[in-house]
């Protein structure tokens, strides 16, 4: 049931490292946003927080997928799964919450990496 015919893998300590540099480059841009734009120019405050929400998505998305805890099943989720459910790290590394398609069952899953068809 992949359809993409991708491959998989744990992340690295490099994707690690990228991950959390462009997490910090985001909550940079925001901070600086909203410290020089909200008081006369919230409207163009707004529109960086979206383009910039939605670029650290389409990342997530075109990156990594997930592999269920329950069952080991490895699947991709949609563009709005991956923007709308909640994300963490506990001591089983980066999850996402959502519905895993073999066993149905809606828990954490682990995030991995997507090594793409050549």
């Amino acid at each position: 049931m992949n359809p993409t015919n991708n491959q998989y893998q744990d992340p690295t300590l490099k994707d690690w490292i990228m991950g959390i540099a462009l997490l910090l480059i985001y909550l940079i841009v925001i901070g600086l946003g909203t410290f020089f734009l909200i008081p006369e120019y919230w409207h163009w405050w707004l529109l960086l927080f979206f383009i910039s929400t939605i670029l650290m998505v389409i990342n997530q998305n075109r990156n990594y997928a997930c592999r269920c805890r329950e069952c080991g099943h490895e699947f991709e989720v949609s563009f709005l799964v991956n923007l709308i459910s909640p994300h963490g790290v506990d001591k089983e590394g980066s999850w996402q919450w959502v519905k895993c398609p073999n066993c149905m069952k809606r828990a954490k899953a682990t995030v991995i990496k997507v090594i793409k068809d050549a």
